[in-house]
Parts: structure tokens; sequence; C-alpha cells
């Protein structure tokens, strides 16, 4: 009997609506609702609605911007998203704009990234209430030793 066959359906849940297939080269600008894979090469730009992910055997030279995106192959640009990921055979070089990375062990990482925080966020914490949870943080460990010293001694 035949295995059942994995459509490659990100883990999101969204629908993979475009897979650029290995031994393929696109150039130019791509639009895509919904999901896009790069097994790959991807010269230009891409926008997407779901998530990118740049296969092992993946390659782009863009300026990328979706959802989530995964890199674990060449990606040489700019990467805009929600949550970037690079995975251990990811190559990258250029610029991450997102609201979290992750870059696993093995991953090279050449370039810069602007974590962004969005505007509904930015205005629920106030910028005195980052400046104390900061000083909460770099004070703990302070707090405790003026504790111990404060305390009685016994004779």
């Amino acid at each position: 009997m035949l295995g059942k066959k994995d459509n490659g359906t990100p883990a999101s849940g969204q629908t993979l609506n475009t897979i650029i297939g290995r031994g393929t080269l696109f150039e130019g600008t791509m639009k895509v609702e919904n999901s896009v894979r790069i097994d790959g090469i991807f010269k230009g730009e891409l926008s997407c609605s779901g998530s990118l992910t740049i296969s092992q055997t993946g390659e782009a030279y863009a300026h990328l911007e979706g959802k989530d995106i995964y890199i674990n192959g060449i990606v040489r640009g700019t990467v805009r998203a929600e949550k970037v990921r690079l995975d251990s055979q990811a190559r990258f070089i250029g610029d991450v704009y997102a609201n979290a990375l992750s870059v696993s062990e093995g991953a090279v990482f050449h370039g810069s990234c602007s974590m962004e925080i969005d505007e509904e966020n930015k205005n629920k914490m106030p910028e005195k209430k980052v400046a104390d949870n900061a000083q909460n943080q770099d004070g703990k460990n302070a707090n405790k030793a003026a504790n111990r010293t404060a305390q009685p001694v016994k004779n």
C-alpha cells in the first residue's frame, strides 16, 4: 500500500498555495494569499499573508514579507514579519524587522535586527513602566542582599 503523502501544510494550519520547487529559478515580484515554500531560487520581492518557508535547498535574494518566516536555506536581503526563525542550516545576510526573532544553534546571521513593537502593545506599557521593569530586573539581587544585611545579628 502507498503511505499517506504530506501535502506540505504549514504548522500554522494555513493553506500552502505556492511552492517554488527545487531546480526552479523565479525572478520578479510575487504576492500570495496564504503560505509559500521556496525549495528553489527566488530573486525579487515576495509578499504573502501567511507563512513563508525557505527550505534547506531554497535560496532567496530578495525583499521578503510574511506573517511568519522560517529560514533553513540561504537568504540575502530584507525580511519583514511578525516572527522570524532561523533554523540550524540557515545562512542569512541582511536586515530583519520582526516582533520576534529566533536563531537556532548552527545558523549564520550576519546583519541587523530591529524588534518592532506594534502600537497597541506600546500604548499598554508606558515608558516609565518599562524603566521600572528594567530597574526591578537589575535590582533583584541587590534587594535580596540588602534584606539579608538588614536583619538583626544574633549573639
